[in-house]
């Protein structure tokens, strides 16, 4: 990939990114949504593990998946173009003279698509950007005629909106289509499901999918297509929509339909471009709680200048976030060191789950990230992560282990939603490292006697035994045989974590692997007891070149000895 910075804050160009697998780009709210577009602006949209706007998508999704956010154009002679690059004629253009010329830019929450069809004579730019304060995507679309003649032309929106839990992608996925309610708007689609069929049990749905289009100065669609059928039609497919290569009529606003995968789609009124004329277009996908609430947004975000001035203030309010830079002489280097520094924003916004190549879990932070972030904000918002810390200690065990999800907000810990007990040999570390380092930086030595609870749960002994008395009634948080809520000084917790994790040691005499990983697993870490260290060529018994490098670094209490205190509640 041939990547062009064009700025000192990191703006960059990329020609033709299509043609790499396995791109996409992340935008977020400091709110709830959560979005990953492509090239081609394939990915997907969520507010969390329950609450996806598309369907849900992985790595290998990104090149399988036709269900694109699309904008299409159909001209006057019949010919049709999507000014996102995903109709199956230019697929078929890929890798050969007739593909269209495109490019992505980027700037920090905010992705460009452009494309150019050289045969067609029409240019588009799709600009996304997802405000920092709400759930919607906004996507500004520009259509440009750069024939020598004027053209007539009828532009669709089209959004496919899953709505709905992730795991109904296989898990009554049909049934969950039923219990869509979908209705036309006079400015898009709304589909609010009747229930939510998901791991929370079957509750009544409050919240409302919607997908919504405006022309630059805020007028609606003129006809719209509410189900993958309407839009697709008999034998259709994401790629050649029989209602955009046929002209179909589709429906009015006030039309309902029910029980069918949802479609976000709609028919703009035909439109007469001169030559190096352009018009532009409006579209949003967001989710809401209430119609009062879809209102308000589409009021903030209806005309092509709301939108322009909402790009420029989120791309701006990021900016300020990351407020280092760097000069070493290497200018590219520099620029990207700017992504670097926004890694760890990123990271506390998306936690482990929701990108296509992060699709472990269901959601949140682990334990690392909690820790490794505040070791950033040290440098980019040094002011508040004394207060941080403080929290985050409120997420270790009395045994020393740690809750190992982390919910929203400072402070909110979940244990392993799996139910498995689960210990890693290196979470006692992080603490140490982030405590030292801010220790370091700001002497607030102070930190150390300030008090934290103990978290919670059933797990004991370092996850070799339950606590049968305990129930999730009890809540999260550690109490005395009185049913007093414990605090201990960061102090304590620290030493509590360290202690315990240097005494659990293998029948080697060396730190457990415990099976918390795959790659733990892998190396049968959990019947060997420990982590044996061997060099290549040479024995693994206790004789030789590997036996006496044990013995050097081993220094630990009794070999096979765990510290498993007891745990009272």
């Amino acid at each position: 990939m041939n990547i062009q910075f064009l700025d000192d804050h990191g703006g960059f160009r990329l020609e033709n990114a299509e043609n790499t697998s396995y791109l996409y780009y992340p935008l977020a709210s400091r709110q709830d949504l959560r979005s990953a577009v492509t090239p081609n602006l394939g990915g997907d949209a969520k507010l969390s593990q329950e609450s996806f706007l598309l369907e849900p998508v992985s790595a290998e999704n990104l090149h399988n998946n036709r269900s694109v956010r699309n904008v299409w154009c159909r001209l006057e002679d019949g010919s049709v173009w999507s000014a996102v690059g995903a109709s199956a004629q230019q697929d078929a253009q890929k890798f050969t003279s007739e593909q269209d010329q495109s490019a992505v830019s980027a700037g920090f929450m905010r992705h460009t698509l452009e494309r150019r069809s050289g045969r067609l004579g029409l240019a588009s730019s799709v600009t996304m950007v997802v405000p920092t304060e709400d759930n919607v995507e906004l996507m500004l679309v520009r259509i440009e005629n750069q024939a020598a003649e004027a053209r007539s032309l009828t532009v669709y929106g089209a959004l496919p909106i899953y709505g709905r839990s992730a795991d109904n992608l296989r898990d009554h996925r049909n049934v969950t289509s039923m219990l869509h309610r979908i209705e036309t708007k006079p400015w898009g689609v709304a589909v609010k499901p009747a229930m939510s069929f998901d791991e929370r049990g079957h509750q009544r749905n409050e919240r409302i999918y919607y997908a919504a289009g405006f022309t630059a100065d805020g007028t609606v669609p003129e006809a719209f297509y509410p189900t993958v059928e309407d839009f697709l039609g008999e034998g259709g497919s994401y790629t050649r929509p029989r209602a955009v290569y046929e002209a179909r009529d589709g429906v009015g606003a006030e039309h309902k339909a029910a029980g069918k995968e949802a479609m976000g789609a709609f028919r703009f009124p035909a439109i007469s471009l001169n030559p190096g004329e352009s018009a532009e277009y409006v579209l949003l996908l967001g989710a809401e709680d209430s119609p009062e609430a879809v209102k308000a947004v589409l009021e903030r975000y209806r005309t092509a200048g709301q939108v322009r001035k909402a790009a420029a203030e989120t791309e701006a309010y990021w900016q300020e976030q990351v407020n280092v830079a760097f000069h070493t002489g290497d200018a590219d280097f520099d620029r990207l060191m700017k992504w670097v520094s926004f890694q760890p924003f990123l990271r506390r916004l998306f936690g482990c789950s929701f990108l296509p190549h992060h699709d472990y879990g269901r959601g949140g932070r682990g334990w690392r990230d909690l820790w490794q972030d505040c070791l950033s904000l040290l440098l980019m918002a040094p002011g508040d992560v004394g207060r941080m810390l403080e929290k985050n200690f409120g997420g270790v065990r009395i045994d020393g282990t740690n809750a190992t999800i982390i919910g929203e907000g400072d402070g909110s810990f979940i244990a392993d939603r799996n139910g498995i007990a689960r210990v890693w040999m290196d979470h006692a570390l992080w603490p140490q490292i982030t405590t030292l380092l801010y220790l370091d930086q700001t002497g607030d030595q102070a930190l150390l006697f300030r008090t934290a609870p103990y978290f919670k749960d059933a797990q004991a002994c370092r996850g070799t035994a339950l606590d049968q008395r305990w129930s999730a009634e009890d809540g999260c948080w550690q109490r005395t045989a009185d049913g007093e809520l414990y605090k201990g000084t960061i102090l304590e917790h620290l030493v509590v974590e360290l202690l315990t994790a240097f005494y659990e040691v293998g029948e080697h005499n060396i730190c457990r692997l415990r099976g918390a990983d795959w790659n733990d697993a892998l190396d049968m870490a959990p019947n060997r007891r420990g982590l044996h260290l061997r060099l290549r060529g040479q024995s693994d018994q206790s004789g030789g070149a590997a036996g006496a490098h044990q013995r050097r670094v081993s220094h630990r209490g009794a070999a096979g000895g765990a510290f498993s205190p007891a745990v009272r509640r």
